[in-house]
């Protein structure tokens, strides 16, 4: 017990404890706690640490502080028996810092701050490495602010910063991106006194080139040269590492030249810096002389230097300099690692030399390097580039066979091969196998993968791979919602793209400016300005800049949506807003001009885009000479374009084409065809599948598919592959020339190449099998047409309703016309005309009265020729009372005068043979003052004629006097033919000469009637006048080879049967 004692009554002052009595004190504290009854644990655990601490047995000393932590002992209370145990163990401070240390080390730094606060405010002082170590953690945990926050407190207190102190703050406030504070402390640090090192600069100078604050880098390294502090290589390599970075390998390669004069040795960490660098800018030929420096100054290039330059010759396509260095780096002893065949393989993949790639993945085996990842991706990416795709595949296979898993690099540039290349279904494989394999595809992988699907306008397939996203517990990207607005805007599904990009706002996901206009772009193509306004103003709101293009998007929306004058407003007041309006703004407005048709608003449009020093480019100029074709101003449209052509602005292939195509259109094929060979003549212009198209569509028009041929044969030796567009004109070609054969042959290489028909591809078949006469196959093709997901347009029902209504088959038609309905179509006027018509021919006219009806619901045009059909047929049938209501319904919808629909019902009842009836319905209208109509008073007279009641009929001769109409010569013809043919040629002959006298030119009828009568009574007197008025015609020539009267009149007869025949040719 007596040894305890002399342990407690140690006088601390007369010498400095050794370790002995620190393994006594913790034998004492062993001891004490196994005794029982004894609570003042907590003090001699302190005073054992006082003790330990002056014994310098520093670890035991933590290792009783953590066993006071884990008996949850409160930071404070320990402090506070720490300090009240100090003064009677005179113990040193140096027992607080190692217990604020124990604290940042076990990770509890808030008892490390509220630690030094009490220690402090206490009197007691800690050492600046503890509050170095404080200041290291909180700019580790807590930031930069709480850092600087201790910092100051430092500044206040007792504890005055060293340089590393200093050099701990400005880290901190350069990694926070403070650059400006950290220069303030920094000139703060040495008016405290307190002296940069090498370290406080390298800092500085590390983050002011990291954030390309490179002036500011060199005024620090300047400042270091003013106060003599020699700048070491590192300093150098920091500021030569960050120029490089920056593109500035030549401002790098200065500071080199300066290290070199103030005899810093670089090293090969400089060199292969400045290397990389020059290479990364392409400029090889200096790193090839830096290499030749670095040889020259005894240093030996390592596997990073060879590697740096073979890749550098590799991206240039220099692939035979690369395998020189390669040689050299064999022959200098450095082994060529996977580094260096993975460049070499990069570079022969990007030059397209599948082959060599193969032999050098080959040679990487047979020398036993390990093929990695890395090395199959570069070469599966090179195949697929090079559309190589099973190949591809097949290297996938063998790189699983090897055992080496494929990452999602490796599955992106395989995917990406199969998307340029549309193959679906094996970029659906090759997810399902990612799946399985345990590699989730990232959101890089889902933005190249849903980009292509909406460039193939799946929209539906892009959707759910966006939901797969989120389903894996990833978050798409901007550019990928952005991809999925643009193809919805791009459908015209403007609705759903503002629904999906409020969807994003609740994902946390904002829109930015490019979803903004993207979304106003689809409003604005539309048409729909107002659309494009309302997203405008919650743009606005959000605090999104309008651009050019914002403002562009909102002038198409105005200009598409058919307000052009609300246009010309909008864009006088966007003018006033900076850069509000390009050349792209004014090129819109034009467009919608030249469109309108007004050409002459055009040009002062431009001669006022000039003033305000916007200068027009070849686009503005198609504009212009599009509206001129577009107006059939073929002859300024030339003139444009050979002012265009001796401009800088030469004219490119659009400006050729729209010309093209409008020569064509206006039938000026030869011009066409001069200026098209221009055009293939130059060698600047490349013309493109449209031009081509152009021309085929004027040669197709005008039959001449030799010509057709030829330029098909001309495109397929420049490798110009035919579209659909393209296609479709041969079709449409070849059928209008019967050659319905060679059109379907067409169809079906154009399938087999992959073009999938569209409604003008089955409207020409349709339109050919029509023509043929096969109209029932026609229709199965309509029905094709629809089982592909095609809807066939209404021009293709019309045509084929129409063609079945010619032929009566009127139960076919009217299943076609249900079709359309379902469709939610209807048939046009002219399609009406005809059921209506089919319908009559064959007696069904209550149903025919029936479609009347619908038409009229419809609002669809009802022609005056309707009603008359129905009401003749009406009358036909002896359903004169029918004829009588539809004569009223005529009346009462206005579609004729009253005169004309009673005129209606005499032409029906005469028609059919009812003349009495016909009679009195023409007195009751003459007695209620009702003029008839000459047809109306012609058709009586030939029904009077034909009853030879010819007195009557001369007295509605009379009466059509009386009533102003003037007689013409079919009125005449019907009376002629009347007295003829019951032999009264001199009642004949009077109107004969009636005729003459009115001045009206008696046609073939009237002559060919004459003269069957004055032969048949040998009439000669009358028969030579009527020669010598035929011959004064001009319809027959001199009769002087004629021996006879009679032989005259036959020769006369002869030559009017072929005056008349060729007429009716003509007309056909």
């Amino acid at each position: 017990m007596h040894r305890w004692e002399s342990l407690n009554h140690m006088n601390y002052k007369l010498a400095k404890l050794r370790k002995v009595h620190g393994k006594l004190a913790l034998k004492f504290l062993k001891w004490i706690i196994r005794q029982p009854g004894f609570n003042r644990m907590t003090q001699l655990f302190c005073i054992t640490i006082h003790i330990l601490v002056r014994a310098r047995m520093y670890g035991p000393a933590k290792s009783i502080l953590k066993h006071l932590s884990q008996r949850d002992v409160a930071y404070h209370s320990l402090i506070h028996c720490l300090m009240d145990t100090y003064p009677r163990r005179k113990s040193n401070a140096l027992v607080f810092d190692i217990l604020i240390k124990f604290y940042i080390e076990e990770g509890m730094l808030k008892n490390a701050k509220k630690t030094f606060q009490l220690v402090n405010s206490h009197g007691f002082t800690v050492s600046i490495y503890t509050c170095n170590a404080i200041l290291v953690a909180l700019a580790r945990v807590e930031g930069q602010p709480s850092a600087l926050l201790f910092f100051k407190c430092m500044l206040t207190g007792r504890n005055c910063p060293d340089v590393s102190s200093y050099n701990i703050v400005l880290n901190s406030l350069c990694l926070a991106g403070k650059l400006g504070k950290a220069n303030y402390i920094f000139n703060k640090m040495e008016e405290a006194g307190v002296i940069p090192k090498i370290v406080t600069y390298n800092t500085l100078l590390y983050w002011f080139c990291k954030k390309g604050r490179f002036k500011a880098a060199l005024k620090i390294l300047a400042c270091m040269d003013r106060k003599g502090i020699e700048a070491d290589v590192y300093t150098y390599n920091v500021i030569i590492n960050n120029l490089c970075k920056e593109n500035r390998s030549a401002r790098a390669y200065l500071l080199l030249k300066r290290m070199r004069e103030r005899k810093l040795s670089p090293t090969e960490s400089t060199y292969n810096t400045l290397i990389n660098g020059f290479c990364k800018e392409h400029k090889i030929i200096i790193a090839n002389c830096i290499f030749k420096e670095m040889s020259k100054s005894n240093m030996k290039p390592s596997a990073i230097t060879y590697n740096t330059l073979i890749d550098g010759y590799c991206r240039i396509g220099k692939i035979h300099e690369s395998m020189r260095i390669l040689d050299e780096m064999e022959a200098a002893g450095v082994t060529p690692n996977e580094i260096t065949y993975g460049a070499l393989l990069n570079g022969y993949c990007k030059a397209s030399k599948m082959d060599a790639a193969v032999n050098i993945l080959e040679k990487m085996r047979s020398e036993g390097i390990t093929l990695n990842c890395i090395m199959y991706t570069i070469l599966i990416d090179g195949l697929c580039r090079e559309g190589k795709l099973s190949e591809a595949l097949q290297l996938l296979n063998s790189m699983l066979e090897a055992g080496v898993s494929p990452d999602v690099i490796t599955y992106s540039a395989l995917v990406n091969g199969l998307c340029k290349m549309g193959k679906k279904d094996q970029i659906k494989q090759i997810l399902s196998k990612m799946h399985k394999t345990g590699v989730l595809p990232n959101v890089i992988f889902y933005e190249t993968v849903i980009h292509h699907y909406c460039k193939w306008g799946d929209i539906t397939e892009a959707m759910n791979l966006y939901a797969d996203i989120y389903r894996l517990g990833q978050e798409a990207n901007l550019i990928t919602c952005n991809t999925l607005i643009s193809a919805l805007c791009r459908r015209g599904k403007v609705g759903d793209a503002e629904q999906f990009m409020q969807h994003m706002t609740r994902m946390n996901l904002y829109p930015d400016c490019t979803s903004f206009n993207l979304l106003i772009n689809g409003y604005g193509n539309k048409g729909d300005a107002l659309g494009a306004f309302s997203v405008f103003d919650d743009m606005v709101k959000q605090g999104q800049r309008p651009s050019h293009i914002t403002f562009g998007s909102l002038l198409k929306g105005l200009c598409r949506g058919g307000n052009l004058h609300e246009a010309k407003k909008f864009f006088t007041r966007i003018l006033d807003i900076p850069f509000a309006v390009d050349l792209h703004t004014y090129n819109i407005l034009l467009l919608e001009i030249c469109k309108s048709g007004n050409l002459h608003d055009a040009l002062i449009f431009c001669e006022k885009m000039i003033q305000q020093n916007i200068m027009p480019d070849s686009y503005t100029y198609t504009i212009l000479l599009s509206g001129f074709c577009r107006k059939k101003k073929i002859v300024p449209a030339v003139i444009l374009f050979e002012r265009l052509s001796n401009t800088n602005f030469c004219p490119d292939h659009v400006a050729y084409t729209c010309l093209v195509n409008g020569l064509v259109k206006e039938g000026q094929l030869k011009a066409a065809s001069y200026i098209f060979d221009e055009m293939m003549n130059k060698n600047s212009l490349d013309p493109d599948i449209v031009a081509f198209n152009a021309m085929l569509d004027g040669y197709s028009r005008a039959g001449l598919m030799l010509h057709v041929d030829n330029l098909v044969h001309f495109m397929q030796k420049r490798c110009l592959l035919p579209n659909l567009v393209t296609y479709n004109i041969l079709m449409h070609g070849y059928i209008r020339k019967k050659q319905l054969l060679r059109s379907f042959r067409l169809y079906k290489t154009m399938v087999q190449k992959g073009f999938r028909p569209d409604n003008l591809t089955y409207h020409s078949l349709i339109s050919g099998l029509c023509e043929s006469g096969m109209i029932d196959i026609g229709a199965k093709f309509l029905e094709k047409l629809r089982l592909e997901g095609i809807t066939p347009d209404d021009l293709t029902f019309n045509m084929l309703i129409t063609k079945y209504s010619d032929k009566s088959q009127m139960s076919d038609a009217f299943k076609l016309v249900d079709c359309m309905t379902r469709l939610q179509m209807s048939p046009s006027a002219e399609t009406y005309d005809a059921i209506i018509s089919g319908l009559n021919r064959k007696g069904c006219f209550q149903k025919s009265y029936m479609v009347l009806h619908e038409m009229l619901e419809k609002r669809v045009r009802i022609k005056h020729t309707h009603y008359i059909a129905l009401i003749n047929g009406k009358c036909r049938v002896g359903d004169t009372w029918g004829a009588f209501r539809l004569r009223d319904e005529m009346e009462a919808l206005g579609i004729v005068p009253a005169e004309v629909a009673e005129s209606t019902i005499v032409r029906g009842l005469c028609k059919c043979g009812k003349l009495g009836e016909a009679m009195l319905v023409f007195s009751h209208m003459l007695r209620k003052g009702g003029v008839p109509t000459t047809a109306t008073f012609t058709t009586l007279m030939h029904g009077l004629c034909k009853e030879a009641m010819l007195a009557d009929a001369l007295y509605l001769k009379d009466v059509m006097e009386n009533c102003g109409l003037k007689l013409d010569i079919i009125t005449y013809n019907v009376l002629i033919s009347g007295f003829c043919s019951i032999g009264c040629l001199s009642d004949a002959w009077r109107l004969y000469e009636e005729i003459k006298q009115k001045g009206l030119w008696p046609n073939i009828t009237t002559y060919t009637m004459l003269i069957d009568a004055v032969h048949k009574e040998h009439k000669i007197f009358e028969a030579d006048i009527l020669l010598k008025d035929i011959e004064t015609r001009g319809l027959i020539s001199s009769q002087g080879n004629s021996k006879t009267i009679c032989e005259g009149l036959a020769n006369a007869v002869r030559r009017l049967n072929e005056l008349r025949h060729c007429r009716r040719t003509i007309l056909k």
